[in-house]
């Protein structure tokens, strides 16, 4: 697809959102950014798009939207406010997905969604990639396969639809490491329960990389359906957790201090709690299969760019 292409982000103003329309358009790809009060010159907001559909030359949609669901906060603890924000999950995913392909005009040549490696049943052993199938485990997969499900319809005949199955976002800028940063640096970061569990994860620049590979690059055109978007090195928690108090200057045995699971549940309710307590080791097959290179295929490199200091060598199992 060449570079007069204009491309439409859904949850632009994000993390991952702002990172990729700073990309796009240091690569002169004309970018529109849907958000609920939109700022610059040509932005859409959420309403204009659900009364009046996506501008006619859209070329590709990319949906970023989506509550943030690792969200820790004290008014979750209450049963009522928990199923208020467990509904926005869902709606501000599902309800949102679907209302951008019933707008999608017949300009649109791509449709690249959200998505996430809990669409994978939690599993200390096996390794996924595209080709493994559903499995009804828990409130996670579920939410993950609404929302990958609500991608469909006749409107996206035609259109190559991609499902970006993401896993933890490694950012200097804010996400994740925004909130282990200081418990790290202090030296009370550790394991979550047994720290067994798999942490697949995908540095931020890798992700913005491979959108734009999926936007630009002729070789991504046949690939449509789901897209492991993780680091082909996916870690164990507790080796994640003692690499990164290395990189931040924790204190010596920095990184091995437990976080019991029973604090963890009482923290995000039983069913986001699995998103820490639980894990899947997921490698990004059909994307390398593409030709996309990763920058930081190691955690060592990315905590190294992040943080300037490299950690030691992490162990891989």
């Amino acid at each position: 697809m060449s570079q007069s292409v204009n491309v439409v982000i859904g949850g632009g103003t994000g993390l991952i959102g702002k990172a990729l329309s700073a990309k796009l358009t240091s690569m002169n790809i004309n970018i529109r950014i849907i958000s609920r009060c939109p700022r610059g010159k040509g932005d859409l907001s959420w309403k204009t798009i659900e009364t009046c559909g996506l501008p006619e030359d859209t070329h590709v949609l990319v949906n970023l939207a989506g509550r943030t669901i690792g969200e820790i906060n004290p008014m979750l603890l209450f049963p009522k406010n928990n199923r208020q924000f467990l509904e926005e999950l869902r709606s501000s995913r599902i309800e949102t997905t679907k209302m951008l392909v019933n707008n999608l005009p017949t300009s649109a040549k791509k449709m690249i969604n959200s998505s996430a490696v809990g669409f994978y049943k939690p599993d200390m052993d096996r390794c996924y990639t595209e080709d493994d199938p559903y499995v009804d485990y828990d409130f996670i997969t579920r939410l993950v396969h609404e929302w990958e499900s609500s991608c469909a319809g006749p409107k996206l005949s035609g259109v190559q639809c991609v499902l970006l199955r993401t896993g933890v976002v490694l950012s200097k800028n804010g996400g994740a490491l925004s909130s282990m940063y200081w418990p790290h640096r202090l030296g009370l970061g550790g394991p979550v329960g047994n720290g067994r569990q798999w942490f697949s994860w995908i540095h931020i620049d890798d992700l913005v990389n491979l959108v734009c590979f999926l936007i630009t690059d002729p070789s991504s055109e046949s690939l449509t359906g789901p897209i492991n978007a993780t680091s082909p090195n996916p870690v164990r928690q507790y080796a994640f957790s003692r690499a990164l108090s290395e990189s931040v200057g924790a204190p010596p045995l920095g990184g091995r201090l437990p976080t019991p699971p029973f604090v963890i549940r009482a923290m995000m309710g039983r069913e986001r709690a699995p998103l820490l307590l639980e894990g899947q080791r997921v490698l990004p097959v059909k994307a390398q299969a593409a030709g996309f290179k990763f920058a930081f295929p190691t955690l060592e490199a990315a905590l190294e760019n992040i943080y300037g200091k490299r950690p030691g060598p992490v162990p891989i199992d």
